[in-house]
């Protein structure tokens, strides 16, 4: 958000903002799009509370899921933390031929085990000598929990505030916006409009092709 503010020139005097109240290690993303298409797609608020996240294989693999009265799963979103368990997730994928069953609607991924608040861009622990790996392991837990409490606590500065209310959305919209057309535009114009597409949006492709030039997409070419 500092980097943010003097990018489009503002004062910096605002407290931290995070989007939600818990699980915001990695920014929320998950937690924040899970409520949003709760309500979006199937009319149904969930609570303000944090999300409870089921552990899967091991703790960097979790998963939330959003039930009907009759217990048909109509949501399921995935953590996956770090490359071993990213791994795990491609190969679901490319196994499961458009099968959401196993695979789910949504997966939050990220290189670093525990997210970013164990990302390189932490202040690391000092490495301690002859710790045994459970010792190690429940540390670090600790230490995630410890920073995230840091993170949306009241007494550290930070505020809670939804992603469509924050600040900086408007003014960052409309910066892009202004690349590209001098219209001027409310929030709700901008967003998912093709001025905002053209520089948020991007185009991938296949490294492999074939006879034809077509892209081609198997579980090889998703291999890390």
């Amino acid at each position: 958000e500092v980097y943010t503010d003097l990018f489009l020139g503002l004062q910096a005097t605002r407290a931290l903002s995070c989007s939600v109240r818990g699980n915001a290690g990695s920014g929320g993303f998950l937690e924040h799009i899970f409520k949003e298409a709760a309500r979006e797609l199937f009319s149904i608020d969930v609570p303000s509370s944090p999300l409870t996240l089921q552990t899967k294989q091991n703790e960097d693999m979790r998963e939330v899921t959003l039930k009907d009265s009759s217990e048909k799963v109509l949501l399921r979103f995935t953590a996956a933390y770090g490359f071993r368990n990213i791994q795990n997730v491609i190969r679901r994928v490319a196994k499961a031929d458009g099968n959401l069953k196993d695979t789910g609607h949504f997966v939050e991924i990220m290189a670093c085990p525990g997210g970013c608040l164990n990302g390189g861009g932490q202040i690391p622990e000092p490495k301690k000598e002859d710790q045994p790996e459970n010792k190690s392991q429940a540390a670090r837990r600790q230490r995630l929990q410890n920073l995230e409490e840091l993170l949306i606590g009241s007494s550290s500065g930070t505020t809670y505030v939804p992603p469509a209310e924050h600040p900086l959305v408007l003014p960052i919209y409309r910066y892009i916006a202004a690349q590209v057309s001098a219209k001027e535009k409310p929030l709700e114009g901008l967003i998912g409009s093709q001025e905002i597409r053209s520089w948020l949006s991007a185009e991938w492709k296949s490294l492999k092709v074939d006879s034809e030039g077509k892209d081609v997409v198997t579980s090889s070419v998703l291999k890390w």
